[in-house]
Protein backbone atom coordinates (compact mmCIF):
# COMPACT_ATOMS: atom_id res chain seq x y z
CA UNK A 1 0.00 0.00 0.00
CA UNK A 2 1.10 3.52 -0.62
CA UNK A 3 0.17 6.97 -1.06
CA UNK A 4 1.82 9.14 -3.54
CA UNK A 5 2.87 12.53 -1.27
CA UNK A 6 4.91 15.55 -2.38
CA UNK A 7 5.09 14.42 -5.91
CA UNK A 8 2.43 16.62 -7.43
CA UNK A 9 2.93 16.86 -11.40
CA UNK A 10 7.09 17.08 -11.09
CA UNK A 11 8.16 14.46 -13.93
CA UNK A 12 11.36 13.77 -11.67
CA UNK A 13 9.44 12.99 -8.56
CA UNK A 14 7.15 10.98 -10.85
CA UNK A 15 9.81 9.02 -12.06
CA UNK A 16 11.52 8.35 -8.92
CA UNK A 17 8.60 7.40 -7.25
CA UNK A 18 8.16 4.67 -10.19
CA UNK A 19 11.50 3.73 -9.65
CA UNK A 20 10.95 3.33 -5.92
CA UNK A 21 7.85 1.47 -6.14
CA UNK A 22 9.49 -1.11 -9.10
CA UNK A 23 11.82 -2.15 -6.67
CA UNK A 24 8.81 -3.80 -4.31
CA UNK A 25 7.23 -5.34 -7.43
CA UNK A 26 10.22 -6.61 -8.60
CA UNK A 27 10.47 -8.73 -5.06
CA UNK A 28 6.99 -9.56 -5.78
CA UNK A 29 5.09 -6.90 -3.71
CA UNK A 30 0.97 -6.13 -5.10
CA UNK A 31 1.47 -2.43 -4.75
CA UNK A 32 -1.89 -0.67 -4.32
CA UNK A 33 -2.55 3.04 -4.45
CA UNK A 34 -4.60 3.98 -1.91
CA UNK A 35 -4.99 6.90 1.02
CA UNK A 36 -4.25 6.43 4.54
CA UNK A 37 -8.13 6.76 5.66
CA UNK A 38 -8.67 4.11 2.79
CA UNK A 39 -6.00 2.00 4.15
CA UNK A 40 -7.14 2.47 7.69
CA UNK A 41 -10.56 1.25 6.69
CA UNK A 42 -9.63 -1.71 5.16
CA UNK A 43 -7.07 -2.42 7.62
CA UNK A 44 -10.09 -2.33 10.68
CA UNK A 45 -12.12 -4.54 8.37
CA UNK A 46 -10.18 -7.16 7.71
CA UNK A 47 -6.75 -7.67 9.47
CA UNK A 48 -8.30 -6.24 13.30
CA UNK A 49 -11.63 -8.22 12.97
CA UNK A 50 -9.73 -11.27 11.54
CA UNK A 51 -7.33 -11.02 14.52
CA UNK A 52 -10.74 -10.49 17.13
CA UNK A 53 -12.18 -13.49 15.88
CA UNK A 54 -9.36 -15.55 15.97
CA UNK A 55 -8.60 -14.28 19.63
CA UNK A 56 -12.28 -14.81 20.79
CA UNK A 57 -12.62 -18.34 19.32
CA UNK A 58 -8.68 -19.15 21.26
CA UNK A 59 -10.80 -18.00 24.48
CA UNK A 60 -13.37 -20.12 23.00
CA UNK A 61 -10.97 -23.22 23.50
CA UNK A 62 -11.98 -25.21 20.68
CA UNK A 63 -10.40 -27.87 19.82
CA UNK A 64 -10.19 -30.55 17.13
CA UNK A 65 -12.15 -33.68 16.74
CA UNK A 66 -12.15 -36.62 14.95
CA UNK A 67 -15.20 -35.36 13.10
CA UNK A 68 -14.10 -31.63 11.85
CA UNK A 69 -15.62 -30.46 9.05
CA UNK A 70 -13.60 -28.66 6.60
CA UNK A 71 -15.37 -24.66 7.93
CA UNK A 72 -14.57 -26.19 11.37
CA UNK A 73 -10.79 -26.64 10.24
CA UNK A 74 -10.76 -23.50 9.05
CA UNK A 75 -11.80 -21.85 12.47
CA UNK A 76 -8.96 -23.83 14.14
CA UNK A 77 -5.98 -22.50 11.18
CA UNK A 78 -7.82 -18.90 12.18
CA UNK A 79 -6.86 -19.64 15.95
CA UNK A 80 -3.70 -20.89 15.37
CA UNK A 81 -2.44 -18.14 12.79
CA UNK A 82 -3.78 -15.63 15.38
CA UNK A 83 -2.92 -16.68 18.25
CA UNK A 84 0.78 -17.14 17.89
CA UNK A 85 0.95 -13.32 16.96
CA UNK A 86 2.01 -11.29 20.02
CA UNK A 87 -0.65 -9.32 21.56
CA UNK A 88 1.33 -6.18 20.70
CA UNK A 89 0.05 -6.64 17.06
CA UNK A 90 -3.08 -6.86 18.02
CA UNK A 91 -3.43 -4.14 20.06
CA UNK A 92 -1.56 -1.81 17.89
CA UNK A 93 -4.53 -2.67 15.49
CA UNK A 94 -6.49 -1.35 17.91
CA UNK A 95 -5.13 1.80 18.96
CA UNK A 96 -3.97 3.27 16.32
CA UNK A 97 -6.79 2.56 14.17
CA UNK A 98 -9.86 4.95 14.65
CA UNK A 99 -11.86 2.14 12.98
CA UNK A 100 -11.00 -0.40 14.87
CA UNK A 101 -13.78 0.17 17.72
CA UNK A 102 -16.20 0.49 14.74
CA UNK A 103 -15.49 -2.94 14.03
CA UNK A 104 -16.09 -4.17 17.66
CA UNK A 105 -19.27 -2.32 17.63
CA UNK A 106 -20.99 -3.71 14.36
CA UNK A 107 -19.77 -7.32 15.60
CA UNK A 108 -21.62 -6.67 18.89
CA UNK A 109 -24.69 -5.69 17.34
CA UNK A 110 -24.15 -8.59 14.58
CA UNK A 111 -24.28 -11.19 17.42
CA UNK A 112 -27.04 -9.61 19.29
CA UNK A 113 -28.70 -9.52 15.95
CA UNK A 114 -28.41 -13.26 15.62
CA UNK A 115 -29.24 -14.16 18.94
CA UNK A 116 -32.52 -12.26 18.52
CA UNK A 117 -33.37 -13.86 15.61
CA UNK A 118 -31.99 -17.21 17.19
CA UNK A 119 -34.88 -16.47 20.78
CA UNK A 120 -37.62 -15.21 17.67
CA UNK A 121 -37.34 -18.65 16.26
CA UNK A 122 -37.70 -20.61 19.56
CA UNK A 123 -40.55 -18.63 20.70
CA UNK A 124 -42.42 -19.50 17.46
CA UNK A 125 -41.19 -22.77 17.57
CA UNK A 126 -42.91 -22.87 21.10
CA UNK A 127 -46.32 -20.75 20.48
CA UNK A 128 -46.64 -23.75 17.55
CA UNK A 129 -45.82 -26.42 19.78
CA UNK A 130 -48.58 -24.91 22.20
CA UNK A 131 -51.20 -24.86 19.53
CA UNK A 132 -50.97 -28.40 18.64
CA UNK A 133 -51.23 -29.43 22.13
CA UNK A 134 -54.70 -30.68 23.44
CA UNK A 135 -56.16 -28.71 26.24
CA UNK A 136 -55.65 -31.16 28.50
CA UNK A 137 -51.84 -31.29 27.62
CA UNK A 138 -51.60 -27.19 28.26
CA UNK A 139 -53.02 -27.15 31.58
CA UNK A 140 -50.65 -30.41 32.81
CA UNK A 141 -47.76 -27.74 30.84
CA UNK A 142 -49.18 -24.93 32.77
CA UNK A 143 -49.03 -26.44 35.78
CA UNK A 144 -45.62 -27.95 35.70
CA UNK A 145 -44.40 -24.40 34.97
CA UNK A 146 -46.00 -22.85 38.02
CA UNK A 147 -44.34 -25.82 40.20
CA UNK A 148 -41.42 -25.24 38.80
CA UNK A 149 -41.68 -21.38 39.54
CA UNK A 150 -43.25 -22.11 43.37
CA UNK A 151 -39.76 -24.28 43.44
CA UNK A 152 -37.29 -21.54 42.15
CA UNK A 153 -39.25 -18.89 44.24
CA UNK A 154 -39.10 -20.91 47.51
CA UNK A 155 -35.58 -21.92 46.49
CA UNK A 156 -34.28 -18.30 46.45
CA UNK A 157 -36.12 -17.44 49.46
CA UNK A 158 -34.45 -19.91 51.33
CA UNK A 159 -30.97 -19.46 50.23
CA UNK A 160 -31.06 -15.90 51.32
Amino acid sequence: MYDKVRIENDDIRISRCGRFLDVFVREGCKMVEMSCADHDKHTAESQFITHTIGRILERFGLESSSINTKGYETLLKLVENTAKDNFDLYYGLFIYNNNAMDQLEKLELAFQSLKRELSGNLQSLYSRRCLKMKESEMRETWRKSCSLIVLLETTSSVMQ
